[in-house]
Formats: structure tokens, sequence, C-alpha cells
């Protein structure tokens, strides 16, 4: 069975980009700093306290810094498994001026980061998961400590960030996270204290990403077909022989593991007959080649058809007549197929 599928040309132009999530199966490892501020309920204990304690006025100071360490998995381009432990902060209530009642926190998280890339080294991303955290209380009188307890809850954690990779081992993190309903205090008599403030915390990061290989952009593929009427179609005809069919499902295959965008069927006719039926000659064979493609699961959203009639002869058969002519002009009734895509 003679074939007469053509494949050619497999041109690549490619231009190294940078990802701003690390690659799949791989570690990274890091640290963060910033600023953190505890939120609900430290009015109302600051308040209590003064009424309790007989004196008015009592203040506090919700904010401090923050600073921690976290490694992670990198599952796929977009999520990633990660471990953190991190000073989150804490706040200190005052009387006259004087540390009265501090509240510090740290512990370690597990979370699920997913990423969305904004441009090539730059992805918006999100955390999403739960900390245990332990939370030592101390109360003071005139700087002497007199009660001292701590908690362990865990809460949940939440997160978003922009993270920047100038180079694929390097990545840096602006993040924005939230850390809800820490701590479980209780007093001296052991009475449940309802305090338990939120944190939310400005970060600045950087980490080391283990393992990571040169980027590899999509190789630019462009494959042409050329598909003579001699097997195709009989002469004068649009029905697919079944000849047609067996190359045709080579064509599909070949199409399949390139990740085609874009596919231009042109059809083409010989001279023989007038310019209008071989206009409408030529789009009809283009069109059944398109459908059968179709039906091989290409998708019919990236292919385009035209018919050409006896434009662009391949030969011209001078002086030739008859069954003479019809078999010499067989090179000129044919379907062109050009396809653009990505090789996988």
């Amino acid at each position: 069975m003679k074939r007469t599928a053509i494949a050619l040309a497999l041109a690549t132009i490619a231009t190294a980009s940078v990802q701003a999530a690390p690659q799949p199966n791989t570690f990274y490892a890091g640290a963060r700093a910033g600023w953190a501020s505890t939120h609900h309920d430290v009015k109302k204990l600051a308040h209590a306290s003064a009424i309790d304690d007989g004196y008015d006025g009592a203040g506090y100071h919700r904010n401090s810094f923050t600073y921690g360490l976290f490694g992670g998995y990198q599952i796929t381009n977009n999520f990633a498994a990660e471990l953190g432990y991190d000073y989150f902060g804490g706040v200190k209530f005052l009387h006259q001026g004087s540390t009265a009642f501090k509240m510090h926190n740290h512990g370690a998280s597990l979370s699920l980061k997913g990423s969305y890339p904004i441009l090539d080294n730059l992805d918006a991303y999100g955390r999403i998961g739960a900390a245990l955290v332990r939370s030592d209380y101390k109360d003071k009188y005139h700087g002497d400590v007199t009660y001292e307890t701590h908690s362990l809850k865990v809460s949940p954690v939440y997160a978003a960030g922009l993270e920047y990779a100038p180079i694929p081992e390097l990545g840096l993190r602006l993040e924005y996270s939230w850390l809800n309903n820490v701590g479980k205090f209780r007093n001296e008599a052991g009475d449940r204290v309802h305090f338990a403030p939120h944190i939310s915390a400005v970060t600045l990061g950087a980490s080391y990403r283990f393992g990571q290989s040169a980027p590899v952009a999509p190789v630019q593929v462009s494959q042409n077909f050329a598909l003579n009427s001699d097997v195709t179609f009989a002469f004068g005809k649009a029905q697919l022989k079944p000849d047609a069919k067996v190359i045709l499902n080579d064509v599909s295959t070949q199409l399949a593991n390139s990740n085609v965008s874009n596919l231009n069927v042109a059809g083409y006719a010989d001279r023989i007959g007038t310019a209008k039926y071989n206009m409408k000659l030529s789009k009809e064979r283009a069109d059944a080649v398109a459908q059968y493609l179709e039906k091989q699961g290409v998708s019919s959203n990236i292919i385009h058809t035209a018919g050409y009639g006896s434009a662009d002869p391949i030969v011209q058969c001078d002086g030739k007549m008859g069954q003479a002519l019809i078999k010499c002009l067989a090179p000129n009734r044919r379907v062109e197929i050009t396809a653009d895509g990505t090789a996988n």
C-alpha cells in the first residue's frame, strides 16, 4: 500500500523562562521575618484588668517582631506541602508604664500552598493549614513574675502573597498571614479566661530550591503533510478512499504528539473543468479531510479549511490529453495540512 503522507520540518524557536514556583518533586527551605499584630480580645482584656486591679488606663502593646523557618515539597507546578516553625509574636499589657502581663506565641505549622502564575517569574499564592501553637503567659508585679503558665492549641492559619524567582534556585516572598484564635489562658485559680486573640503578620521571606534543572521552554513545531489525490480521492470526487483513512490515522497520531494549536487544511484540484467547479471540489476535499480528523479526536476549534481550485499547480502536463492528462495531473489534485503547536 502506497502511503503518500509526508511529515516535514521540525523547527524550534525557544527562549528560557524562569518559573516562580519550584519544579515538581523538589524540596525547598527558607526563612522569613516581619511585623505581627495581635487582634481580638486585647482591648477587652485590658479593660477587664483595669477594673479587677482597681486602676484606670491599662495600656497594651499589640505589635511585635515575628520570624521563622519554613520548608516544603513541591508536588506539582502549582501545589506544595509546607512545614514551618515561627515565633508568631505576642502582646503586652501595661500598668503604670511597666509590663503587667504578657503573652508570647511560637509553634509549628503544616499547610498546603497553591500558586498561580502572573508572569513568567512571578506567582500569586495562597496557603491554608493548621499550626500547633504554644502560648506562654506571665503575670508581673513591679518587674517580678507572680504567675506563669502556658497552653498548647491547634489554630487555623491562612496566608496569601507574591513569590518572585530571579533565578530557579532562589524564591523571594511577600506574605500576609492570619493565625486564628490563639491560646487557652487559665488564671491562677485554674479558671478559663476568655482570651484567644488573632495574630496577623506581614513578612518578607527567601528560600533556596534544591534540585532545580535548567528550565526548558516548549518546542515550537511546524508539521506539513501532503495528501495526493491518487490515494485520497477518486478523480472528480471528494469522498475519502479507504487508503486515505489509513494515512489520516497516521497523521492524527503525529498531531496528537505535537499539542497542535492551529491546523490549516488546504484543498486543490487540477485544471480540468471550470474554475468554479474546481474551487468547489477543492473545498469539499479539504472539508472531508477535516471532518475525518475531527472523528479521530482533533478539535474542530483549531481546524481551518480552504479550497484553492487549480491554483499553485505542481505539474503542468503540456501536450497531454485524455487519460494521460488525468494521470499526469494527479500531483495537483491534493490536500495539504499545516499544523502548528508544541512538542510533548
